[in-house]
């Protein structure tokens, strides 16, 4: 049997351009994290072992960090995110 675009039982172009706007869709779902109401923003600096590890995050949510960072007295991002994903981690347990 020849393959044949017009014959819908082997190719429907519809669905097929469907299928393809889905997967290449940039929507992604959101999903919404829960902290317990315990939960604190670290205000301390603790120094540890750490390796480096790259992060793609959007500017708002940089700047957001930054700014929480150095109001709870931190000199940098990374060490307040660090603290922050620690204790979210440990609610998770």
């Amino acid at each position: 049997m020849d393959y044949d675009k017009k014959d819908p039982r082997m190719f429907d172009e519809v669905s097929a351009q469907k299928q393809m706007a889905d997967a290449f869709s940039r929507d992604e779902p959101q999903s919404e994290v829960s902290l317990s109401e315990g939960f604190k923003l670290p205000s301390s600096n603790h120094s540890s072992r750490k390796i480096q590890t790259t992060y793609t995050i959007r500017p708002e949510i940089k700047q957001g960090i930054e700014k929480l960072a150095s109001k709870q007295g931190f000199r940098s991002s990374s060490a307040f995110v660090d603290l922050v994903l620690e204790q979210v981690l440990n609610q998770s347990k």
